[in-house]
């Protein structure tokens, strides 16, 4: 019988404010909680997928330093609400290596799924990241490549279709109480200012997140991301089970071309082989 991974499954929104025009799937695949009287703390790095148990998530458009090993598949769903439109898209990946040597994940995501924009499944695109764990200090750090291009539609052609380059650092500060995680990073292209109208591939910016775990089955997220803030809370309904939700609101400061706020969404799941 094979084993579920009860993971966190951390679905990136970053693009959102890219019209979904990528989606970055990632699994942490190190973090653990406290199920039985132990002397580890609530959150911590598990040692073998065998330890892990569901978190919410930590990140809603930051990319993570926290990367995945083999033996991870993991597949997900998200959308975006504004006043005028309504869209979503949906990843589906695996890890690779060992994350406390080299380890990371690779995914596709496809956008749009909404047919009445002119086609769903109309862009496709390739995600990947690689990364080390250094487990001692509870640190993760990853760099990234994010919408490489696959397809895409013919009307699309005109659209930024230049891939996005990341360096991550994730920071985990476990304690009894309400543990933290910490995410910073450079970026360019979708990472940098949404409202560098021109050659954002030639532009790298800062982006970073917080969560504070203000119960097991609930983090408190705050993200900045592309200049847009993001707010939210992560949710894992169900502790057995591994799936992880994410409800948002994005682009508090209406930033950018499509200069209105709008709601987030994501659901996610992950499983060992």
């Amino acid at each position: 019988m094979k084993k579920v991974l009860l993971g966190t499954m951390i679905l990136s929104s970053a693009l959102f404010a890219n019209e979904l025009s990528s989606l970055t799937a990632e699994t942490t695949a190190v973090f653990a909680k406290k199920e039985k009287a132990t002397d580890k703390p609530l959150l911590y790095l598990a040692d073998n997928f065998h330890e892990m148990a569901t978190l919410p998530g930590f990140s809603l458009g930051a990319p993570s330093g926290l990367v995945s090993s083999y033996g991870v598949a993991f597949a997900g769903l998200s959308g975006r609400r504004d006043s005028d439109d309504t869209d979503g898209a949906l990843a589906f990946g695996m890890g690779f290596g060992d994350a406390e040597k080299i380890g990371g994940s690779v995914s596709i995501g496809v956008g749009s799924i909404d047919p009445r924009d002119g086609g769903s499944f109309n862009r496709g695109n390739l995600n990947l990241n690689v990364g080390h764990h250094f487990k001692k200090s509870g640190i993760g750090l990853s760099v990234g490549m994010t919408g490489v291009d696959l397809w895409h539609a013919s009307k699309l052609d005109g659209d930024n279709q230049d891939p996005s380059f990341y360096l991550a650092t994730t920071k985990l500060f476990p304690n009894e109480y309400a543990p933290v995680a910490l995410t910073v990073g450079l970026g360019n292209n979708s990472y940098a200012d949404i409202n560098k109208e021109s050659d954002r591939k030639d532009k790298v910016d800062g982006f970073g997140a917080v969560a504070l775990y203000v119960h097991p089955q609930l983090s408190v997220i705050l993200d900045y991301t592309s200049n847009v803030l993001t707010a939210g809370i992560g949710v894992v309904p169900f502790p057995d089970y591994p799936i992880s939700l994410s409800l948002g609101a994005t682009n508090l400061t209406e930033q950018g071309p499509n200069d209105k706020v709008a709601a987030i969404g994501s659901i996610a799941a992950a499983y060992v082989f």
